[in-house]
């Protein structure tokens, strides 16, 4: 959108195919019947099964098979987000530059490299933790510029009105997936060695490759914006900081995360090291506990229709800080009932997480223009993901310095902290944005 608010052509053309059949939509076709939509729903679907696998054997490999340090574990999780730090406020600008689709290609391609080549060092007696993680902030760059892609194409693929059921659809499969993955990867963990797992997410990468191939054949380059890259940014986050409501929402999740780098820095330390939990039984539990994020996913368009989008987000908000309570929680009680509390743990944390990002990507998607989407994405996922790696960094070394319990403790108490921005602005006293925010998206 230039200075006077009106759209730039060449801006507009970039979202004209996806939107003639995001159009489609509002026919009352399903969601399904729409082979782009199945296309990225297949690639969320392979990148995805590829994350979690990966994920796990790496924690795996770093603590109990390479023996790595407590700290150099807790880099995993910071590091695993490194990319929309160095990287998400300029990834938008390209993705509307190069075209999503070959953005996202390229991001799968990458994350071949970054799963395949532990396999290869592991075999030739050659890996080492900091190569791990090496291949960490590789996958994490891809993830960066595959997600600002996925959610520019994906209000005009749909319709607006139907971001909520298509967030829905895509996190409630990542749910499913997340109910076997970790399982998955702690049975492949006793079938194989750690590292040799990441072969599995290298070969599910195709998956995605698979499913990109359905989506619509990028505009020309003639056709696509080539604006200068600080200006580019510099508007994204302008209209982020000129949108009160937009910023709230922000902020709140940008609190979360940083409490939850914390969280994540610690947890598979103190789970598998001071619970002296089996990985198998952690896999299992860790797996079972999608159950809530596939709820949650299912769950938050019907509550948003009823008590609308703002209130439930606000609403997982104020219970997310008990999902971080109950890990270090879990040494209080007998050793036969802390799997107990780590499921409830990790169930709270799905499902708080499905509620939250289902509410908050359909309010952000009618409060942006369409023209703005890539940037304003990448602006929120830079300061989102960005609050992940410094709270891991920081966790990291406090967990060295303090322990891993306190470091969780700490995680809890600065959860609380992400209602503040929400409350500033007035969501618990309203339900959906009003007209005059509506009309700044170009509802």
């Amino acid at each position: 959108m230039s200075a006077s608010g009106e759209a730039r052509p060449g801006t507009v053309r970039l979202i004209t195919q996806w939107q003639m059949q995001g159009e489609q939509m509002n026919d009352g076709a399903r969601l399904r019947s729409l082979p782009a939509f199945r296309g990225l729903w297949l690639a969320n679907a392979g990148s995805d099964a590829a994350r979690l696998i990966a994920v796990f054997a790496i924690q795996v490999s770093m603590t109990l098979t390479l023996h790595a340090s407590t700290f150099e574990v807790g880099l995993v999780s910071p590091l695993s987000n490194a990319g929309a730090l160095a990287l998400g406020l300029v990834a938008g600008v390209y993705v509307d530059r190069w075209g999503a689709k070959r953005t996202m290609l390229a991001s799968v391609w990458l994350r071949v490299l970054a799963y395949g080549a532990p396999v290869l060092l592991w075999c030739a007696d050659l890996l080492a933790p900091w190569q791990l993680l090496v291949c960490v902030v590789l996958a994490s760059v891809a993830d960066t510029f595959f997600s600002t892609g996925h959610q520019a194409v994906l209000p005009a693929l749909v319709g607006r009105s139907r971001v909520p059921d298509a967030a829905a659809s895509l996190m409630a499969t990542d749910q499913v997936i997340t109910l076997a993955g970790p399982a998955a990867g702690g049975l492949l963990t006793r079938l194989m060695p750690a590292p040799l797992v990441l072969g599995i997410s290298t070969l599910t990468q195709f998956l995605a490759i698979g499913g990109l191939t359905r989506l619509p054949a990028d505009p020309p380059a003639a056709q696509r914006p080539r604006e200068r890259v600080w200006p580019s940014m510099r508007e994204g986050w302008a209209y982020l900081r000129g949108t009160p409501l937009l910023a709230a929402i922000m902020a709140a999740a940008t609190l979360n995360n940083f409490a939850a780098g914390f969280y994540q820095s610690a947890e598979t330390v103190f789970i598998l090291r001071e619970l002296g939990m089996d990985p198998v039984v952690f896999g299992l539990v860790w797996s079972l506990s999608a159950v809530g994020g596939i709820g949650g996913a299912i769950l938050a368009p019907r509550a948003g229709r009823r008590f609308g989008a703002l209130r439930v987000m606000f609403a997982a908000c104020c219970v997310m800080p008990l999902n971080f309570a109950l890990i270090p929680a879990a040494s209080w009680v007998p050793h036969a009932a802390q799997p107990l509390m780590i499921f409830a743990s990790f169930f709270l944390f799905g499902a708080c997480i499905g509620f939250m990002a289902v509410s908050s990507s359909g309010v952000a998607a009618a409060l942006t223009p369409n023209e703005l989407l890539a940037r304003v994405s990448s602006v929120r996922r830079t300061l989102t993901q960005g609050a992940t790696v410094v709270g891991g960094l920081l966790g990291a070394a406090l967990g060295a310095l303090a322990g891993v319990g306190w470091t969780l403790w700490f995680a809890a108490t600065l959860a609380v902290l992400q209602v503040l921005p929400l409350i500033r602005v007035g969501v618990p006293r309203k339900a959906a944005p009003d007209e005059a925010e509506l009309a700044l998206g170009g509802e």
